[in-house]
């Protein structure tokens, strides 16, 4: 049972949950007031700026129930606080907004999430392809216009197009002088785009308009299933790869791109932030042999866990399917193909915060529309 007691003592407003007390400041809770004079609640943007608050801001009163507790501050500043929502900002209660958690699959455990375009409108459906999209890193997009740069409509669903030097929209095609190995015909291993730039792009777009030659199977790997296995496998080659800066390079006649980072990021909590897998553009630096055999070790491992069947989901995009991947967590390639028939495909990229604010609005419209019709049965 959760609930709250001030400890006058500390000054301190102290909130019990199952055995643990977590300590609230009279400074934090101030600043998460959401009163009408104190936040627009049409941006969500204080009024106020905090840094202006007294330095020796108190807790004065403080009357706790079953719902919450209202405090007065020592600045004259009364505000009701609601358990619920001090549980969510306490990190004791997950919000109902947030993310799915990224779920590893292999070939075995993996239900592709599937949009079928006439269908994009619908806000449920969406928001079960965005679920399936950020708990597995991919969806597949059916049935989408195939007519040449209709990819810029479809991308911009989801949220607004990322410029590269590659142009809005890229091509990706055989040409006589190939600027990068995808304009060829060879096979590419599983690898992420664009390890070389500091902001890496977030999601990747690629939208099939021709494929009927033989060969050109499209390929996606789970990384975050891969650098789990690595990490129970070897958990030493796991911690360079996690730690050791790389560089990353790319350079033609008009660009020359670089950036220095692990092949795999980590977040505060250990969890996979981001993989940069692309063993044509990577260049370790003079350390330690030791580590730096070790560091070659972990990519081989890496790479030949990204080529096993199980983690590999291999399929022919037909004309009108579009792929939609996590550039930061999803490793992607094709085999090779020959020239007995036509394969175009355009690709584009896209930011992570455009699929996101649109889950967690979708997510909260739903609800809201929820509650209504519960409140009026």
């Amino acid at each position: 049972m959760a609930g709250f007691q001030m400890n006058w003592e500390s000054g301190f407003l102290e909130l019990h949950h199952q055995g643990q007390v977590i300590p609230l400041t009279a400074e934090w809770l101030r600043q998460l007031s959401d009163a009408p004079d104190q936040i627009d609640h049409n941006s969500y943007q204080r009024f106020y700026d905090p840094t202006q608050l007294p330095i020796d801001l108190a807790i004065v009163e403080a009357m706790a129930n079953d719902q919450g507790v209202d405090l007065l501050f020592s600045d004259g500043h009364r505000h009701f606080y609601p358990l619920e929502r001090m549980m969510i900002e306490a990190g004791l209660q997950t919000h109902p907004d947030d993310l799915p958690q990224p779920t590893p699959w292999t070939i075995d455990t993996l239900v592709p999430p599937t949009l079928h375009w006439e269908n994009r409108h619908d806000s449920w459906t969406r928001l079960q392809v965005l679920e399936g999209f950020f708990q597995y890193g991919f969806a597949l997009l059916r049935d989408t216009p195939s007519t040449e740069d209709s990819l810029l409509d479809i991308a911009q669903v989801f949220g607004p197009i990322r410029e590269t030097n590659w142009g809005r929209l890229f091509n990706v095609r055989t040409e006589a002088v190939a600027t990068d190995l995808a304009y060829t015909g060879l096979a590419l291993t599983a690898h992420t785009d664009n390890p070389y730039r500091r902001s890496v792009p977030g999601i990747q777009f690629l939208h099939c308009l021709a494929n009927d030659a033989t060969g050109g199977e499209s390929t996606i790997v789970d990384g975050l299933s891969i650098c789990t296995a690595l990490k129970q496998e070897s958990p030493a080659e796991y911690d360079v790869l996690s730690s050791l800066p790389i560089s990353f390079r790319y350079l033609s006649k008009d660009v020359n791109d670089r950036e220095t980072a692990p092949m795999i990021r980590l977040d505060s909590f250990g969890n996979l932030r981001q993989l940069r897998l692309s063993t044509r553009l990577d260049f370790a630096p003079a350390v330690d042999p030791e580590i730096l055999k070790t560091f070659y070790a972990g990519r081989r491992h890496l790479a030949r866990l990204a080529a096993e069947p199980r983690f590999v989901f291999s399929f022919k995009l037909k004309t009108g399917d579009c792929l939609m991947m996590d550039n930061h967590r999803t490793l992607h390639g094709r085999t090779a193909f020959a020239e007995d028939g036509f394969r175009f495909l355009q690709g584009c990229y896209i930011d992570h915060d455009g699929p996101e604010s649109q889950y967690r609005t979708l997510s909260r419209h739903l609800r809201q529309a929820q509650d209504a019709q519960t409140a009026a049965a």
